[in-house]
């Protein structure tokens, strides 16, 4: 998974997001967001878990804001 940097940087600006309130929206330091919007870091487990809850809580579509490296696979759902 990789975060869409873009699309999260619109969200701050349409919704008047500082970089440090995005931050605390997510649930991640500053310091560690403000290196992952400017290519220096990948996002790890707190920042993904932070984002889908953001979403969940504005009502906006995870998928717009992280990247899957592949499509997930349904095999393993037992259907009845």
């Amino acid at each position: 998974m990789r975060v869409n940097i873009q699309a999260i940087e619109k969200l701050a600006e349409v919704r008047g997001w500082s970089t440090p309130v995005l931050a605390e929206k997510v649930g991640v330091e500053y310091s560690y967001l403000f290196r992952i919007l400017n290519g220096k870091k990948n996002g790890g487990a707190k920042l993904f878990v932070g984002l889908f809850k953001l979403c969940k809580q504005e009502n906006l579509k995870v998928e717009d804001y992280i990247f899957l490296n592949e499509s997930l696979s349904t095999d393993n759902i037992e259907t009845a």
